[in-house]
């Protein structure tokens, strides 16, 4: 399942929520029953969020996008409501349809339940890019299996589940389930239309190989729908509401969509067990479901830990120069133009001898939040080592770069650096003591442009580097572009894409 068009963030109280309930053993029969106290109460909260939005509409995140991404995901939700009204005409329900709902439904809560927190770990890790929800396991396979009464039910009670932990604005998040509910839709009518219907009616597999044959293609086909239905519907609100067009920032990575298309695969094996014998729904896709979610989540969490500094969770040096060199190159092929940020913090050694090596840790990790704060989902962010940043900016001009770099800055002098403590004098012995929040910290930031400045990774970092080391002789925490001409600087970087022809051409 595709999550839709803004950033995924974990709200304080989900946290410490979370982090309490995973402390349980993992198969506890107390742990899961915590689990399900912390999910119906997450989602009982939704209530006050949920009416607190639907009086105050002046004051929807919708009306802030542009007008053409308003027309386009308002008009969707109304077609998509109406298709669902008429779906609703004429249908009635089997006890057959009861039964299979009921195991689907039973399903999708204990994988529901099961998975809540490496869930919203993967929602917290992908908050800057693409986010593939792993629920089209179950959906996927009820949009075949159901009527669209009951399969609309089973995506409404996913959709209010993922709400209580994904902490988006309710206008866009009503968008994409629209768009989910779209495929199911889609995916219905497909069945009707195809032998799919007279085979799920009996109950038993195609024999003949040219049934066989047709039946494959329509399930294809449905799951085509269901894919390429979510990606169409999301990744055009993106475009009109970011005014950018790339693929990777509309559908996301080439890894993000195999993962979806992984996802289908195994609901294609819920429906061909359903159809069979619903009853072998719970006894192999649970485990299967279960065990793929943590699988990935255990990888990103190993990827995470290799590529992240552990004090600010950017992105290391040696992570940051691939996906930095990458954005600088797409921005070469379509001839649009890219800034890099250097950034020093202003006497960093005078809050690590007053406060400790803890207290320098505190003031990174305060300044690596403020970039997070004030960069992008496509910009790529890391910490150089000692109290040194660097911001790879994608399709910027001179005026938006100098426009982010000055907010960063200004942002940075008026955070209040909080929990730190300090000696009752000077001497080691002594025990520390808390003090106050403390302003103060400031940063001294460096611009280079491509292509004003160069369109070689390595020189437009060390056009950047020299602009930082300008803007420190110049008096610190300011802003300074590089000058035209930029003098050499020993640690260069080498781009990482252009390693393997180096080696070519020695």
């Amino acid at each position: 399942m595709r999550n839709g068009l803004e950033v995924t963030l974990v709200s304080e109280f989900g946290k410490h929520d979370r982090d309490a309930v995973s402390a349980r053993p993992r198969g506890s029969l107390r742990g899961f029953a915590d689990t399900v106290g912390l999910a119906s109460a997450r989602v009982w909260r939704l209530r006050g969020r949920a009416w607190n939005t639907l009086r105050h509409p002046a004051g929807w995140e919708l009306w802030r996008l542009p007008p053409a991404a308003v027309f386009w995901m308002l008009g969707t939700e109304i077609a998509v409501a109406f298709w669902a009204l008429k779906s609703q005409v004429g249908a009635s329900l089997t006890t057959t349809d009861l039964v299979r709902f009921g195991v689907i439904a039973g399903c999708t809560i204990w994988y529901l339940v099961q998975t809540q927190h490496p869930e919203e770990q993967r929602r917290a890790d992908d908050r800057r890019g693409e986010h593939i929800d792993q629920t089209a396991v179950w959906l996927g396979g009820a949009a075949v299996l159901l009527p669209p009464t009951l399969s609309l039910a089973l995506l409404l009670m996913v959709r209010v589940q993922r709400y209580s932990i994904a902490h988006k604005a309710m206008t866009t998040f009503l968008f994409t389930t629209a768009a989910h509910a779209a495929s199911i839709l889609g995916v219905h009518t497909i069945t009707r239309l195809t032998s799919l219907h007279g085979w799920l009616e009996s109950g038993t597999l195609p024999q003949r190989p040219g049934d066989i044959a047709v039946a494959a293609v329509a399930l294809l086909g449905a799951a085509l729908w269901y894919f390429a239905s979510q990606t169409l519907l999301i990744s055009i609100a993106r475009g009109l509401a970011w005014g950018g067009w790339r693929r990777q920032k509309l559908i996301g990575s080439w890894a993000d969509n195999a993962d979806f298309v992984y996802a289908l695969q195994l609901a294609a094996c819920t429906t061909i067990l359903g159809a069979v014998n619903i009853a072998l729904v719970p006894l192999v896709m649970i485990g299967i479901a279960l065990r793929s979610t943590r699988l990935s989540q255990a990888l990103a969490d190993t990827i995470a830990r290799s590529q992240r500094d552990r004090k600010t969770g950017l992105l290391t040096e040696d992570s940051f120069h691939a996906p930095a060199a990458l954005r600088l190159l797409e921005d070469q092929t379509g001839r649009r133009p890219t800034a890099f940020l250097m950034l020093d913090l202003d006497h960093f050694k005078q809050w690590n001898d007053k406060y400790g090596h803890s207290g320098g840790d505190i003031v990174l990790g305060c300044v690596s939040a403020v970039l997070r704060q004030n960069t992008r989902s496509t910009d790529v962010v890391g910490r150089w080592g000692g109290e040194e940043f660097s911001v790879l900016l994608p399709d910027t001009t001179r005026e938006e770069a100098m426009r982010i770099a000055e907010r960063i800055r200004a942002a940075v002098a008026k955070t209040a650096i909080t929990g730190l403590t300090e000696l009752a004098s000077g001497h080691a012995t002594n025990e520390p003591r808390a003090v106050g929040p403390i302003h103060g910290c400031t940063v001294s930031i460096g611009v280079g442009l491509s292509p004003e400045h160069s369109t070689d990774y390595g020189e437009l970092f060390r056009a950047a580097d020299a602009a930082m080391y300008q803007a420190k002789r110049s008096g610190r925490n300011r802003v300074v572009v590089a000058p035209s001409a930029v003098p050499p600087s020993p640690r260069t970087p080498t781009s990482p894409l252009s390693r393997a022809g180096d080696a070519r051409r020695d």
